[in-house]
């Protein structure tokens, strides 16, 4: 089934994702204010008031809340931009699947179905989200050859090594585009290598300033920063700056905008391919004979 979809605006799955996620956050944030509220009336009220065939009593029922709240307030602040707050996006989620888990262990190990039934209910809710999530991916780029990570790795690898001052003519993810096609068109055994190149940057690059998230859900500042002190370094972090180099000048240099920017002209539009090939036609150098 096709749907509309824009290249750089928020299409119509990633649309309904984000008041999904507004929605999700706000009832994690309710049942958890409530949770917590009928927990303290049970301390300090009448014992008729206490949740407590639902929730476990003492730190591991005010972690539990804790983190509900927590991840709903996550989601609320990554809904509101679920492009620009990449960081809130993956930690909400990582939060969300990890709260579903904690909810069910909390369940069986203290033989409450309330936190059994949390806890299912929040696995759900996050695999639904998760769905989305890649989908609105998969419909916004449809990648050929890059998976859908990878794909959003190289937009951003796009953004941080081509620098024109602002006068760029092609957009990040066109030029993530073209990188994406080209991989598909070739045959070739390096190209898993490639692959593996986008896991390092994604995951392992961001630790070297110390930042917890993955490449992709980095600022621009920060993402430069990464790129710099791998150019600078040796060993194999020196193949991943030729990789993040020569996938950056393929998908931008290689088009015939970012060839023009750079004062290349093609040779059949240049003047010196303009010559004329008309067939030239000189007189017999014989003599005729018989002609007299």
């Amino acid at each position: 089934m096709d749907y509309p979809m824009r290249v750089y605006g928020l299409n119509v799955i990633e649309l309904f994702l984000t008041g999904f996620l507004t929605a999700v956050a706000w009832l994690l944030f309710l049942f958890a204010l409530v949770i917590g509220l009928l927990a303290v009336i049970s301390l300090f009220g009448p014992s008729g008031l206490a949740p407590r065939a639902f929730i476990s009593s003492g730190l591991v029922g005010g972690m539990l809340v804790a983190g509900t709240g927590l991840t709903g307030a996550v989601l609320g602040i990554a809904a509101s931009g679920i492009r620009q707050n990449r960081a809130a996006l993956d930690l909400g989620f990582a939060l969300f699947a990890l709260m579903g888990f904690a909810w069910i262990i909390g369940g069986l190990y203290s033989n409450r179905a309330g936190e059994l039934v949390a806890g299912v209910v929040i696995l759900l809710l996050f695999s639904l989200a998760l769905f989305l999530r890649k989908q609105a991916t998969q419909a916004r780029f449809k990648p050929r050859f890059f998976r859908l990570r990878e794909f959003e790795t190289m937009i951003q690898i796009a953004d941080t090594m081509i620098d024109a001052d602002g006068k760029e003519v092609i957009h990040p993810i066109d030029v993530a585009i073209r990188v994406d096609h080209l991989l598909d068109d070739v045959d070739s055994p390096h190209r898993e290598d490639i692959r593996r190149v986008l896991f390092l940057v994604e995951w392992v690059l961001p630790l070297l300033i110390f930042r917890p998230f993955p490449f992709s859900a980095l600022g621009s500042n920060e993402r430069r920063t990464v790129v710099e002190k791998v150019i600078g370094a040796k060993g194999l972090f020196r193949d991943v700056a030729r990789v993040l180099k020569m996938l950056a000048c393929v998908g931008y240099y290689g088009s015939e905008e970012g060839m023009a920017q750079v004062g290349y002209v093609p040779y059949e539009d240049r003047e010196r391919s303009h010559v004329d090939q008309t067939p030239k036609h000189y007189p017999d150098p014989f003599v005729k004979l018989g002609a007299r």
